[in-house]
């Protein structure tokens, strides 16, 4: 009970500054009142961001705001620093609707091949992978033969007859994995195919170590710098 009530009185007391070496501490954890800061407003594309910026009825000081490429996916737009404790407003957020895409993950056939249509920007393997997903065929004699690192797989040729061919690899594909106003970045997939349930999953694993995410953010940088000048953009 002494205790609690020793707590209490401390709990009421005000904290005590002391100096350490000529640096100031606190016996016990201060909270700033932090200056007040509007709510962001969030979008998906990065012609808003741009538009927001041109229209600016907010009334900045373009001058001194601060865009920052966070990531392939989010683009911040930030004031300067500010206030005591060098704060930072954050005014607007361009952030990309999440796709799902057929990456990384044992897929069907039949929703691997949709996923490469829709999701894929018509470049690079993207037709190789296509041609060899939908011709790969079943046989009772020939299944896939695989040392490891390369797969025959057999296909149809013509309407009646198959052959045996080998899976491109790696295939060099650009997935939609940034806004859709810049370039999709290219990088390099493993290509696999398995036999599951009398049909096919096939497997696109990353083979570029990340590569296409600084890729992604300096084509956003430079779209900026064209749409919009007198933003300064980091990236």
């Amino acid at each position: 009970m002494l205790e609690a009530l020793y707590r209490a009185i401390r709990g009421d007391a005000a904290p005590t500054v002391v100096s350490v070496n000529g640096r100031q501490f606190s016996d016990r954890k201060l909270i700033p009142v932090l200056e007040p800061s509007p709510d962001a407003i969030t979008v998906s594309t990065l012609t808003a961001l741009a538009d927001y910026i041109h229209k600016n009825i907010d009334e900045l000081d373009i001058a001194k705001l601060i865009c920052h490429v966070d990531s392939p996916s989010e683009v911040r737009i930030m004031s300067a620093l500010y206030g005591d404790f060098e704060q930072r407003k954050k005014y607007l957020v361009a952030r990309l609707v999440d796709i799902d895409l057929p990456l990384n993950t044992w897929t069907a056939a039949d929703m691997f091949i949709c996923g490469i249509l829709s999701t894929f920007a018509d470049a690079g393997d993207r037709a190789a992978v296509l041609k060899y997903a939908s011709s790969i065929k079943a046989t009772l004699e020939d299944g896939i033969s695989d040392d490891g690192i390369t797969q025959a797989v057999t296909v149809k040729k013509g309407i009646a007859s198959v052959e045996n061919v080998y899976l491109p690899n790696p295939v060099t594909l650009s997935p939609h994995r940034t806004f859709l106003e810049v370039e999709q970045p290219a990088s390099r997939f493993i290509f696999r195919a398995r036999k599951k349930d009398g049909g096919f999953d096939f497997l696109l694993k990353d083979a570029d170590g990340g590569a296409w995410r600084v890729a992604a953010m300096q084509n956003i940088k430079a779209w900026l710098a064209e749409k919009v000048p007198s933003l300064h953009v980091i990236a």
